[in-house]
């Protein structure tokens, strides 16, 4: 008596187990495949910064380049201050050409041309 109340249990666990496992499954191969690095980021490009534009247009360099990431060569780590075992690079969407220009006494910087190059926040000042 007691071993078929103790084999309905598991077979109840078990069936619990597989239709969490079978939703699980249904919930991962619905989710949609796409390459997200892609998304919701453009070329590097002037765009138009709705902000600052009142009485003339304003523009400011907008978009991506690229960055990766990699595991450090054994001879850079053992020249590293601190060890570190993974090198990033990245490139960043930054003016090639600017000037400066005052939207309601506050000065702001109207980008002409954009290019990839080193990010500047990065960097310490």
């Amino acid at each position: 008596m007691v071993s078929a109340v103790m084999t309905m249990g598991c077979m109840k666990s078990a069936g619990v187990s597989l239709l969490l496992l079978y939703f699980l499954l249904n919930a991962a191969d619905s989710h949609p495949n796409f390459d997200s690095s892609s998304m919701a980021c453009g070329e590097c490009s002037l765009g138009l910064n709705r902000l600052f534009s009142r009485d003339r247009p304003l523009y400011q360099c907008m978009g991506c380049c690229f960055s990766r990431a990699y595991p450090t060569p054994q001879t850079a780590i053992q020249t590293m201050a601190i060890p570190k075992n993974i090198t990033s690079e990245a490139k960043c969407c930054v003016a090639k050409h600017s000037y400066e220009t005052k939207v309601d006494d506050i000065t702001v910087r109207n980008h002409t041309e954009c290019h990839c190059s080193t990010c500047y926040y990065h960097k310490l000042i």
